[in-house]
C-alpha cells in the first residue's frame, strides 16, 4: 500500500500524541493547519541533509547570458544558466575540470552546454525509501510537538532520535545502493611515482 502525506503526517502527529487528520490539504482543524505551515519547510530540511538516491535527477541547464547581464564576470566565466527551480542542492556536473558557481538563482560557469545533477523537491512520499520515511516522521514529530502539544520536551526527544539514529540510518541505507564510487587519483597521489622515476 502506498504511503500519502496523511499517512505520514498522522504517524508523527500519533507519536507526539496530538489527534490524526482527515486530510492534511482539506482539514480546517488547528492541527492540519499547523502541519500544513509546517511540512514544506521540513521536507527540504531533510531533503537537503544528504544526496537521495530517490530524490536525484539530472538536468542540461537552460542558458540564460554568454554576457552583459550580471554587473560583471570573473575571467573566462561567461556562461550564464538558469538555476533548477526545483533545486535543493546541486552535487555534480556532467563534465570533468568545471569551473561553476551558484549565485542567486544562476550558476556562472566557464563551459557551454552544462549539465548538473542535484536533489530536487521530491514531495511525492510513494517515492521515499522506507527508512526516509521513518526519518521524516520522527523530523514532523520533532518540528510539531511545541507548536501542536506545546511540548519542547517532546520536541527535544523526537530531535534527538532524528538527529542520532534514524537519519543516519537512513543516510548508510541510502549509501548502500548502486556502485561503489572510487576516488580518482589525483596529481598529489601520482606525483610520488613521477619522483620515484626521476631518482632512478
Amino acid at each position: 500500500m502506498s504511503l500519502s502525506k496523511t499517512d505520514l503526517v498522522n504517524k508523527a502527529l500519533t507519536a507526539i500524541g496530538a489527534a490524526p487528520v482527515t486530510n492534511i490539504e482539506t482539514d480546517d482543524t488547528n492541527n492540519a493547519r499547523i502541519v500544513n505551515r509546517i511540512y514544506e519547510i521540513s521536507l527540504r530540511s531533510i531533503l537537503g541533509e544528504c544526496k537521495w538516491n530517490f530524490a536525484t535527477k539530472r538536468s542540461v541547464l537552460s542558458l540564460v547570458s554568454t554576457g552583459g547581464t550580471l554587473a560583471w564576470y570573473d575571467t573566462g566565466e561567461t556562461f550564464l544558466y538558469a538555476r533548477p527551480s526545483d533545486v535543493i542542492k546541486i552535487h555534480g556536473v556532467s563534465s570533468k575540470n568545471v569551473r561553476y558557481r551558484e549565485e542567486g538563482d544562476y550558476l556562472v560557469s566557464d563551459t557551454s552546454g552544462l549539465g548538473v545533477r542535484y536533489t530536487y523537491y521530491a514531495d511525492d512520499p510513494t517515492k521515499y525509501s522506507s527508512s526516509f520515511m521513518d526519518a521524516f516522521t520522527d523530523k514532523l514529530s520533532s518540528d510539531m510537538a511545541y507548536a501542536i502539544v506545546n511540548s519542547s520536551t517532546l520536541g527535544d526527544k523526537y530531535k534527538n532520535i532524528y538527529e542520532k539514529v534514524s537519519l543516519p540510518k537512513a543516510m548508510s541505507s541510502n549509501s548502500q545502493v548502486g556502485i561503489q564510487q572510487n576516488f580518482q587519483d589525483d596529481a598529489w597521489e601520482l606525483s610520488k611515482y613521477v619522483n620515484n622515476q626521476d631518482n632512478a
